[in-house]
């Protein structure tokens, strides 16, 4: 079954160079230290959780975010789908949590079960249930805003969620690539649009083009992945667990949002028990040293926030330096949750530098 890698979940961070960050006095580690794992590790590479958990314990991580699957394929066999299986006959997320759940010193970890919501295989089957751009085009990834809050999409990811609770008890559920870019312009979502906005059309430029920057469509987007989310996130209370949501980081502004998104944080706050923003610097032209302005903007809003540092850069991968920077940053920004991600991608140096910033 195919299985797009993507940008994995939430609560990672990570690097692949060989510079070590510099020695020098060391700030007190976040009080919440979380290393994400991917799929590539537990449905690919399996073999390699004990040796995961060894490192674990080196860095002092305290808490681990394992992938669970998407809508289109799981870890584990849901009697409710059986044909989502990515390997039949075995539970890779039971295996990952025993394997990393618990540190060698009997401490038990913080467990949250990550659930992508990029849904490739299940559209290619279904095309319907794809968004659409102004340009006409559909994606190959991404639902509809429609499928998502009153279409099948929505109501397996509320099934889902309640699914993963149940069986695992972790401690929380967190929802990664929900979020809208342009493919919100169907048919179906022109007419969510105008129920929503009172509207008889989206909002046209002088040339009859969609204006794709009106502020109204980043509000509706906004609302209609809050009501989302809000959805999930009983799911998750009924079996005891939060909901952690992943929201894209303002680059432009550290004090701002992502509406355009559907990320406009203070209604998501209000549906979820904490946001997880994506520091990913090394991707959008930024140093590590933006990880504390994140966060000391977070920090000033109301609600439960962890900056997630990730690993990936335009070049390949952010430098250990970068990462231990992007930490220290964090912390010094008033993060009391960092997160480093995804596992895969942190080599020797990479968790050394963990090993010295969570000392």
């Amino acid at each position: 079954m195919k299985r797009g890698l993507g940008l994995l979940s939430v609560l990672a961070l990570a690097a692949t160079s060989c510079s070590a960050p510099q020695e020098g006095p060391a700030a007190a580690p976040a009080a919440e230290r979380t290393v994400g794992v991917g799929y590539e590790t537990v449905v690919d590479a399996a073999h390699t959780l004990p040796a995961l958990a060894r490192r674990l314990d080196e860095v002092n991580a305290n808490s681990v975010t394992i992938s669970v699957g998407r809508l289109d394929w799981t870890a584990f066999r849901w009697d409710a789908h059986p044909e989502l299986e990515a390997v039949p006959g075995r539970d890779h997320t039971a295996e990952a949590i025993k394997a990393l759940g618990t540190g060698s010193d009997g401490r038990k970890r913080r467990i949250t079960l990550t659930v992508d919501l990029l849904i490739p295989g299940w559209i290619s089957t279904n095309p319907g249930l794809a968004g659409i751009n102004f340009d006409g085009t559909r994606s190959t990834d991404f639902a509809s805003v429609t499928a998502l809050t009153t279409g099948p999409v929505g109501e397996r990811l509320v099934e889902f969620v309640a699914e993963v609770t149940r069986r695992y008890q972790p401690d929380a559920v967190a929802l990664t690539e929900l979020m809208f870019d342009n493919n919100t312009y169907g048919g179906d979502d022109r007419d969510s649009y105008m129920l929503t906005t009172g509207t008889t059309d989206w909002p046209r430029l002088g040339n009859g083009d969609i204006d794709v920057d009106h502020p109204g469509i980043a509000s509706w987007r906004s609302e209609a992945l809050a009501s989302v989310v809000a959805k999930a996130a009983a799911a998750a209370h009924s079996n005891g667990a939060a909901l952690d949501m992943d929201v894209r980081a303002p680059w432009d502004d550290p004090a701002g949002d992502r509406p355009e998104s559907g990320h406009d944080y203070a209604l998501l706050a209000s549906a979820a028990d904490r946001l997880v923003v994506w520091n990913y610097f090394g991707l959008n032209g930024k140093g590590p040293g933006y990880s504390a302005e994140l966060a000391r903007a977070m920090a000033k809003r109301r609600g439960s926030f962890a900056i997630s540092v990730g690993m990936w850069s335009k070049d390949g991968s952010i430098s250990a330096a970068d990462l231990a920077k992007g930490l220290e940053a964090s912390v010094a920004g008033g993060a009391t949750a960092v997160a480093v991600t995804p596992s895969s991608m942190l080599d020797d140096d990479a968790w050394r530098a963990l090993r010295r910033a969570w000392a």
